[in-house]
């Protein structure tokens, strides 16, 4: 089950990277406009976070409160 949780946390670290890390303006090493590339993953990035928050919810709701 550690690893599960290790998943979770890392997939939601890994989405907010690629949230702060898509949303930073200017362009790429070549000097090129990635605006395209930098949206597709901030998209990346929110899916991730949405799953991994999914998964802590689920978990939420299904664990044994005694």
């Amino acid at each position: 089950m550690t690893y599960f949780w290790t998943g979770v946390g890392v997939l939601l670290v890994v989405g907010i990277g690629l949230i702060v890390w898509g949303s930073q303006s200017g362009p790429g090493r070549s000097g090129l406009d990635v605006s395209a590339r930098r949206a597709a993953e901030m998209k990346v990035g929110a899916l991730f976070v949405g799953v991994s928050l999914g998964a802590l919810v689920i978990a939420y709701l299904a664990a044994y409160w005694p």
